[in-house]
């Protein structure tokens, strides 16, 4: 049971943790996983990213978790592929067991980053066989293959596939954000690449579009650059797909602008394709503290914050171990 792409026009699903999990902060997403709105709790998943996709090697600090926390076990089962051995001699990831528990436990919909998918995948295999899951690629990687070994995992075993948009878009931010613009960014060819790899496998998964924003000269105080028009245009294209989009407001708006997080987010989710339809299906935020990019997460009592307001005008749909939405209109 995965994230149903059929997503009703005004339900938001809201996925939330911190930057990478690790024996301190998971008790941070337990908490989140507690949030309510009139009485019933409203977030629907947790991020529990054990490898960091990071752009420079810190090898000073990979082991204080800087890298990720299952970073010496990845790199363990590294050397047992490279020694010829398989998925069952692999040792078990510690996010990936914090994760299952946390599901037993809550019902949230785990979530995270694949950066080496034959090892993590077939690690996450071990606890999340025919579970709800969702897994996604780093902006930094938009190698379609990689997307096609997640699809394939993801239609054996019912999880959800991520698909996060790369960093540079290709064209002047002022003409592709434009309401005229005609044509397609190089974010939008690649990312419609990546949606069709996701689609090549016997029986495609569930994908999910997510905007981060982009990396371009005169993005100013933001990490990178919000492209809600390249992605309207994206989600467009995908329309006889019934894709849904999601928005990380954490990777756009960055340290220097979390105090801005939340209020540019709720103006986010009020975005509207049309009159009645919506931009956004869902949110992918950072929130509490972490060992790596914990400036630009939100607390957990900001995210209450968040999800009070979002809740005046949008339906939040809880766990997905409780299958029901929270509607307070």
């Amino acid at each position: 049971m995965t994230i149903d792409t059929r997503i009703k026009n005004n339900e938001l699903r809201i996925i939330a943790g911190p930057d990478s999990l690790d024996d301190y902060n998971i008790q941070e997403v337990y908490q989140i996983a507690e949030i309510k709105v009139n009485g019933k709790r409203a977030i629907h998943g947790a991020r529990t990213v054990g490898l960091k996709s990071r752009t420079t090697f810190d090898k000073e600090n990979s082991d204080k978790g800087f890298m990720g926390y299952d970073f010496e076990v990845i790199m363990k089962n590294f050397n047992i592929f490279g020694r010829g051995g398989n998925a069952d001699d692999l040792i078990p990831l510690p996010t990936v067991e914090m994760a299952e528990k946390l599901y037993k436990d809550t019902g949230l919909l785990c979530a995270t980053e694949i950066m080496l998918p034959a090892i993590q995948l077939a690690c996450i295999k071990k606890s999340f066989a025919n579970a709800p899951f969702m897994v996604w690629n780093p902006a930094v990687d938009q190698l379609g293959w990689h997307v096609r070994q997640m699809a394939g995992f993801a239609y054996e075993h019912g999880w959800t596939v991520g698909l996060k948009n790369g960093k540079w878009l290709g064209e002047s931010y002022e003409k592709a954000e434009s309401i005229d613009y005609q044509g397609k960014t190089s974010i939008e060819v690649t990312w419609d690449g990546l949606v069709d790899y996701a689609l090549a496998v016997e029986k495609a998964p569930e994908i999910v579009l997510i905007q981060r924003g982009c990396d371009l000269p005169e993005k100013g105080e933001y990490r990178n650059l919000p492209i809600h028009k390249t992605a309207l245009r994206t989600k467009l294209r995908h329309a006889s797909k019934g894709i849904p989009l999601f928005f990380d407001p954490s990777h756009s708006l960055g340290p220097k602008m979390r105090h801005k997080i939340v209020d540019m987010t709720v103006e986010a989710m009020k975005m509207k394709i049309d009159d009645t339809t919506f931009l956004y299906d869902g949110i992918l935020i950072e929130v509490g503290t972490a060992k790596c990019d914990t400036h630009q997460h939100i607390t957990v009592a900001e995210l209450q914050e968040l999800v009070d307001r979002l809740a005046e005008f949008r339906i939040l749909v809880g766990p997905i171990g409780e299958l029901q939405a929270t509607n307070v209109l």
